[in-house]
């Protein structure tokens, strides 16, 4: 009988719960493990993929504004679908909401999923409205891909990539929890995260061997990535983009400013393992900054160095884990 995990996953409580579920679902699921699920449809695969935020667990309306809630959810969800560099096509929206909330508040939200749907060029074709004891935002995405890039194609010599750059989510989380305000451009990164398809196309176009949206972190989702090649990693973390949000609240923390950002989730960067071959002139070229962090090895696990200095690397976000 076939494993349903066809990718394996990484290290974290939240993923032994996943390995528990497939073995429980051992007849009835295939295909489980990567950032989407895969269909075929005629001569290409329908990617789909979905993701739940929940009101005090994911966001917090002292926060947030209700339309950035339904777009920060809408982008989010979106990301799986550019972590395998496949086109948005379509959304379905699931929305619980109090019995009491008002019309005004729904309406927000999902003018809020809206726009992140249509900057995406994807269409809401449907969902599910009902009550619940808090707001709970759940999206559904499927795009269409020709050739998927999944997580489970690194190979030794290839090259580590990240777009943009990483922390200013968690810089924001930081001052929201020390009760001040976070600066503009972090309270922004995390509010409006940006899912990166134009950019996932261009990294497929250099032959991209695997991909990964980071979502709980760099420190975590690499590990993923690395855990379904069955391959390890040298990480240059001097060289790892830093959001100047994360740096000012790292400096505060008294944590060294790439240790910061990379245990933080939520940048919906794109971590991609590239031929060795690929050029600084061509990562250039991209739509979005890229940044070498790195390069695949032979063996298991992440060796982490800074400036040449071997350092422990942080794990990532863990849902079910105590919270930073």
């Amino acid at each position: 009988m076939s494993d349903p995990l066809a990718t394996p996953l990484g290290p974290g409580r939240e993923f032994d719960r996943i390995r528990k579920m497939a073995e429980r679902w051992r007849s009835v699921a295939r295909g489980l493990g990567d950032d989407c699920a895969f269909l075929e449809a005629g001569d290409a695969q329908l990617a789909v993929s979905i993701d739940l935020s929940i009101e005090d667990v994911h966001f917090r309306r002292a926060w947030l504004s209700p339309h950035e809630i339904g777009f920060r959810a809408a982008a989010g969800a979106l990301s799986d679908l550019a972590a395998v560099a496949a086109e948005p096509l379509a959304v379905l929206l699931a929305l619980g909401a109090p019995e009491k909330e008002p019309e005004s508040t729904l309406h927000a939200v999902a003018d809020g999923v809206g726009e992140a749907v249509r900057q995406a060029g994807a269409a809401i074709v449907g969902g599910d409205l009902t009550r619940a004891p808090v707001l709970v935002v759940d999206c559904c995405v499927i795009g269409r891909t020709g050739a998927p890039v999944r997580r489970s194609g690194a190979r030794p010599g290839n090259v580590l990539v990240v777009t943009g750059s990483l922390g200013g989510p968690r810089a924001a989380l930081a001052a929201w929890r020390a009760g001040r305000e976070p600066s503009p451009d972090a309270r922004h990164r995390f509010a409006r995260p940006e899912a990166r398809h134009g950019a996932a196309k261009y990294l497929a176009s250099l032959g991209a061997r695997a991909m990964i949206d980071l979502s709980d972190g760099l420190g975590g989702d690499l590990l993923h990535l690395l855990a379904a090649s069955g391959v390890g990693a040298r990480l240059e973390v001097d060289k790892v983009p830093v959001h100047t949000a994360a740096q000012r609240e790292a400096q505060l923390a008294g944590e060294p400013a790439w240790a910061f950002a990379v245990r933080g989730g939520e940048d919906y960067e794109l971590l991609a393992a590239l031929p060795a071959g690929v050029t600084e002139e061509v990562l250039r070229a991209a739509p979005v900054p890229v940044a070498v962090i790195g390069a695949v090895e032979e063996g298991r696990g992440v060796r982490a160095f800074f400036h040449g200095v071997p350092v422990e690397l942080p794990g990532g976000f863990d849902h079910f884990g105590a919270q930073p």
